[in-house]
């Protein structure tokens, strides 16, 4: 498996919080899925808490995971501050060792693509099928590939966002970005401008996954995906769609791994 690339975006876990604090509109999807499952729930790659601790905030039992030590301190400290009872496992999302089986887990945010490769892809799917219960659910959260945002000329810098910082001054986010066809990875340069000024930079590679291919390669891991949505509301996924949310539950053993589904009987008595 390839090394994660680009975790140092995730080190300073304050600006983190400024930056994605105006960021709810995906809160309410995940909420209805953890009190719809009950618990316990397994967020994978969970950040500083931006939706575990909503999730908590309901009662719902749920345990929170990570790579980056900084953005679980943080996570720690938030749940602390509201006396909130979520376990925090520091653990590559390849590699998910615990004794519980979750009824539900999920990734949200576009993390899964921060996996570039084949392997590293197929060892997250399988390790998180490995912790969900008997008739669990695995929630994937991807953005659907955009061909021509895809096909932006890395010579053309263009605006992604404004921000806040912690004194209260407008940033304005100017990305450029390469597309590397042959590895499906989309490379972003962002800087972070205050007054027209560069006062921080940005490095971030995301994995493209296009629609069959994911639909290929939760099959491969042993996943049945049970409903794909097209955005946070619920809609059905078109070719448009800005994201893609998947469903997803464990095959019955037989099934796995690519073998064939057993053949219809054909010749009823």
């Amino acid at each position: 498996m390839k090394a994660l690339e680009d975790l140092a975006v995730y080190d300073d876990a304050d600006f983190y919080d400024q930056e994605f604090a105006a960021r709810t509109h995906d809160i309410p999807f995940f909420l209805a899925q953890a009190v719809q499952a009950g618990g316990p729930i397994l967020e994978v790659a969970c950040g500083t808490g931006r939706i575990t601790l909503p999730i908590a905030r309901t009662g719902a039992e749920i345990t929170g995971l990570d790579i980056m030590p900084s953005m679980l301190a943080r996570a720690r400290q938030r749940a602390e501050h509201e006396e909130l009872p979520i376990e925090w496992l520091e653990q590559d999302c390849r590699d998910i060792r615990s004794d519980r089986r979750f009824a539900l887990v999920f990734s949200a945010t576009n993390a899964m693509q921060h996996l570039h490769d084949l392997d590293s892809v197929v060892a997250f799917l399988t390790s998180a099928r490995n912790v969900l219960r008997p008739g669990g659910t695995l929630i994937l959260d991807v953005f659907n590939p955009d061909m021509a945002k895809l096909c932006r000329l890395p010579e053309s810098p263009h605006h992604h966002k404004s921000v806040v910082d912690k004194d209260g001054a407008r940033l304005d986010v100017q990305a450029t970005t390469h597309y590397d066809a042959a590895a499906q990875v989309l490379r972003f340069t962002l800087d972070y401008l205050r007054d027209g000024v560069c006062v921080r930079t940005k490095k971030v590679s995301m994995r493209c996954f296009f629609p069959e291919e994911l639909l290929a390669l939760c099959r491969l891991a042993g996943l049945d995906v049970a409903q794909r949505y097209g955005d946070y509301d619920r809609s059905p996924f078109t070719s448009t769609s800005p994201k893609q949310l998947l469903l997803c539950r464990s095959r019955p053993a037989s099934g796995q791994f690519g073998d064939p589904p057993s053949a219809p009987d054909m010749h009823p008595s």
